[in-house]
């Protein structure tokens, strides 16, 4: 008997709803979305790969897919004052696309390639597939699995972190795949690996679908727009790779790995994963509308990368606009969200990786309501921002730099950062988002460089505390109090 999970109308997604929480399939999400406050799946790379996914189907939904320019920004407006996605619409959709939203059919298992059965000698192992599992030699995160004794993951779980793969896989070894005689074990990273994603937020889950489908950006053709699923073809893992379309293609269409989910029995589980490379070929550069861009010595553009120390209130001057100090590019989407007279919150997902096997951290945080801070709307405050984030990172350089310096006077060594700097740094920014925040809502934005000062004052006596009392200590926290006052020269390092 053929195995099913049909994510159309099986629960396997997590929304909120008044405090509570439930799961629902893709049906009753479009069809419930201004019922439900928000989504709440609680793996934030696979979250961050299905709210694109989400807002894929939402163009497709709502016609948005197929205009531009003024009309598109007028038929948003319209979707939006309508509260709800229409039942005629997210059931026609549906409808046409029913076969493609299995996870496991045999032929056309969603957003998966069932070649990989035949075309790769061994499996990956379930642990592959999941990323806080260790799988091989790589460490351990939150539980202790091993390979030789896999525990399968439920269903509704494994569709999470087959999203997470597509979009977050790891570049370099992974399992082996043959086509037409060319064998390779090697693969590109995931188009968002390393990144954070930022997603503007309505009021409730409908609004949230509707502000966060991209317009279409210079670049992007007129030629025909498939999702995965929307392919009557597999692709040719030989050939070129899918073109980076708008919308579909270029927010579900763009990863780097294939992925075959192996279920049990029942159905209800999947016990085993191939994960291997999708394409030899790399594929047309595309701009994705939820990153923050930085541009580098060379002139050319970066995705920020995720860091799991940093908090999300560092990067709100990105999200608005304010600063044109430094070569950042907003996400698109919060440009787009300018139009709009909304003052919602904006969410961060971030995975902290390095290129390869390398998973560090993932996390989510969410800003207060700041959309009616961009620039477009309000000029002051979005400059005010910038200019108290700078002021905040200036004096955190500072900070470290003047401990630094003066642990290793009195340590007599050259090339030892000493405990000073770690201890005095950990203050201070775990201190400053209050101080931030306070100026940002009184509007006393000229106001924060004393307060930041006095801050980093009292990061170095922390650092320092209990070991000031010999004379030769006590001079060395009068130098780094001194150094934290005196202005970098222009062109030094702050």
């Amino acid at each position: 008997m053929t195995k099913s999970f049909d994510l159309v109308d099986r629960p396997w997604m997590p929304v909120a709803a008044g405090g509570k929480s439930a799961q629902v399939g893709f049906r009753e999400l479009f069809l419930r979305a201004a019922e439900f406050d928000d989504l709440a799946l609680p793996v934030p790379p696979a979250a961050s790969g299905l709210w694109r996914i989400l807002y894929a189907i939402t163009a497709r939904i709502t016609g948005l897919d197929v205009l531009h320019g003024e009309a598109w920004r007028k038929r948003q407006e319209q979707v939006l004052d309508e509260g709800a996605f229409g039942r005629d619409d997210v059931e026609g959709y549906f409808s046409k696309f029913r076969d493609r939203f299995d996870l496991f059919d045999p032929l056309r298992p969603w957003m998966q390639d069932p070649r990989l059965a035949d075309q790769c000698p061994k499996s990956s192992g379930v642990n592959k597939l999941v990323f806080d599992r260790p799988a091989g030699n790589t460490q351990v995160w939150f539980g202790h699995h091993t390979d030789a004794d896999a525990a399968a993951v439920n269903a509704d779980e494994a569709a999470w972190y087959l999203i997470a793969q597509l979009y977050y896989g790891a570049s370099g070894r992974c399992s082996s795949r043959e086509v037409a005689g060319q064998k390779f074990a090697n693969s590109n990273a995931g188009p968002l690996r390393g990144t954070m994603s930022y997603h503007p937020l309505g009021e409730n889950l409908f609004e949230s679908l509707v502000v966060g489908v991209p317009p279409r950006q210079s670049g992007q053709g007129d030629g025909p727009d498939l999702c995965p699923w929307e392919r009557d073809e597999l692709p040719d893992p030989l050939g070129v790779p899918w073109p980076a379309s708008w919308p579909g293609g270029a927010l579900t269409g763009r990863a780097r790995h294939a992925v075959l989910l192996v279920p049990d029995a029942t159905g209800e589980a999947v016990v085993d994963a191939y994960v291997t490379w999708a394409w030899r070929l790399p594929g047309a550069e595309q701009v994705d509308p939820y990153v923050v861009r930085r541009q580098n010595k060379e002139g050319g553009w970066y995705q920020i990368p995720a860091d799991g120390s940093r908090a999300l209130w560092r990067d709100v001057d990105a999200l608005l606009g304010g600063n044109t100090e430094v070569k950042t590019h907003r996400p698109d989407i919060m440009i787009a969200a300018a139009d709009l007279e909304l003052d919602g919150r904006v969410r961060a997902y971030g995975f902290d990786q390095d290129g390869q096997a390398k998973d560090r951290q993932w996390f989510t945080a969410m800003t207060p309501p700041i959309l009616g801070w961009l620039r477009e709307r309000d000029p002051e405050t979005a400059d005010g921002v910038a200019m108290l984030t700078r002021t905040a990172e200036t004096i955190g350089r500072r900070v470290g730099m003047a401990l630094r310096q003066v642990w290793r006077e009195v340590a007599n060594v050259k090339d030892r950062e000493g405990p000073w700097a770690r201890v005095g740094e950990a203050y201070y920014w775990s201190r400053a988002e209050a101080v931030f925040w306070e100026h940002v809502r009184e509007g006393r934005f000229a106001e924060g460089g004393r307060a930041f000062a006095r801050l980093g004052h009292q990061a170095i006596d922390h650092a320092a505390d209990g070991e000031a009392s010999p004379p030769r200590m006590v001079r060395a926290v009068q130098t780094a109090h001194r150094l934290l006052s005196t202005p970098a020269k222009k062109g030094s390092a702050a």
